[in-house]
């Protein structure tokens, strides 16, 4: 599949494979009918998939794959020897239930690493179904080994929001693999640059609504916009409406392989523009993505974490449209001021290589392993 949640799935798996270890990944087999990622895999690790239920809906699977997932890891555990369980953790998947639940019939520990903490608000029977699911995911996170999370703000949430021991949750965030981005960008072009799925709390309406007053002071840039997704339509109708197509592009989906050449062109990389639940102090792939492609970074105030924008160092948090455009041109203008911020980007975005990341949770479970 596509989007950020597969990306860091795989660079996991693959990270530490690549670090020696045997990996074996089990995966619900789903019907996915969209854009695929498919990345060359490590020697060391192997991927299996699992017969789901309702194959055919995603978000249906993703609740009923939990008993198939759950009974082939038992039979693997009861076939090999494995030394930890991991695994990824959203609100409304019932992945780490089985995750849990194997590691506890095996004897092995299991962490879980969370993604998105919570849902946005929700009413009538969403709202109930939610508050179901929420009690299945306090039972994973609570018999969890340990419990890694973005950041200190959503470690507390996680702690007051599924009552998880402080104590067990540590802190990692999202990575990257630094080698797949150029360290010397080419020249840079006046863009303004999105890579992503166009969801709603992404925000880009403010970007297109800040793109018109942009154009007044600079005609002749360019807004590209990489991807797909829900709100794909709305904001192509306001594009044109408000007579941009001559500045704005959407690209469409674009291969992982081909993103890197967009970013070294681009002058600036655009986080999220609204803030919500789940943008909140967040770490997304594609932010590190800009980063490392030596980019500053524009995004609403409180939206990212403040390891990876650090307002006035590495790009700006803005409050609205108008303060995106000022921002914006602002950079444009003033291409040293790019390089400037995108040198710091480059610099910061260094403690997020997946290898630093992972090494002190495999040291630490190594350890266990020796000593027990």
């Amino acid at each position: 599949m596509s989007g950020g949640g597969p990306v860091v799935s795989f660079d996991i798996a693959n990270t530490i494979a690549a670090l020696g270890h045997q990996v074996t990944a089990l995966v619900p087999d789903v019907d996915w009918d969209g854009k695929k990622y498919e990345p060359h895999m490590h020697k060391n690790l192997s991927v299996i998939r699992v017969k789901t239920p309702s194959k055919t809906n995603l978000k249906v699977a993703a609740r009923r794959c939990a008993g198939n997932l759950r009974k082939t890891a038992e039979k693997l555990c009861s076939e090999n020897q494995f030394d930890v369980i991991f695994t990824i953790f959203h609100p409304f998947h019932l992945v780490p239930n089985a995750a849990v639940s194997c590691a506890k019939k095996v004897g092995i520990p299991v962490v879980i690493k969370v993604d998105d903490a919570v849902y946005e608000k929700s009413s009538g029977l969403k709202a109930i179904q939610r508050r179901i699911e929420k009690r299945f995911s306090i039972k994973s996170l609570q018999g969890a080994s340990e419990v890694f999370v973005l950041n200190e703000q959503i470690k507390k949430v996680v702690s007051d929001n599924y009552r998880v021991p402080p104590e067990k949750i540590s802190v990692m965030p999202n990575g990257i693999d630094l080698s797949f981005f150029d360290t010397i960008p080419a020249k840079r072009k006046r863009m303004i640059l999105f890579s992503g799925v166009m969801y709603y709390h992404r925000g880009l309406d403010t970007l297109l609504e800040a793109t018109a007053g942009i154009i007044k002071e600079l005609p002749d840039i360019k807004v590209v916009l990489l991807g797909e997704g829900p709100e794909l339509q709305r904001l192509q109708d306001i594009v044109s409406e408000k007579k941009l197509t001559a500045n704005v592009e959407f690209k469409g989906w674009v291969e992982r392989t081909e993103i890197p050449p967009y970013l070294s062109n681009a002058s600036i990389g655009i986080g999220p523009l609204q803030l919500t639940p789940l943008t909140a102090k967040s770490i997304p792939v594609k932010v590190l993505e800009y980063m490392a492609s030596s980019l500053p970074i524009v995004a609403k105030k409180g939206s990212l974490s403040d390891d990876v924008l650090r307002d006035g160092e590495n790009g700006y948090f803005i409050e609205d449209a108008n303060e995106l455009a000022e921002k914006t041109i602002s950079l444009l203008q003033n291409p040293s001021l790019v390089e400037k911020m995108g040198a710091m980007s480059r610099n910061i975005v260094q403690k997020f290589s997946w290898p630093n990341l992972l090494l002190p949770m495999l040291e630490k479970y190594d350890k266990a392993k020796s000593s027990s």
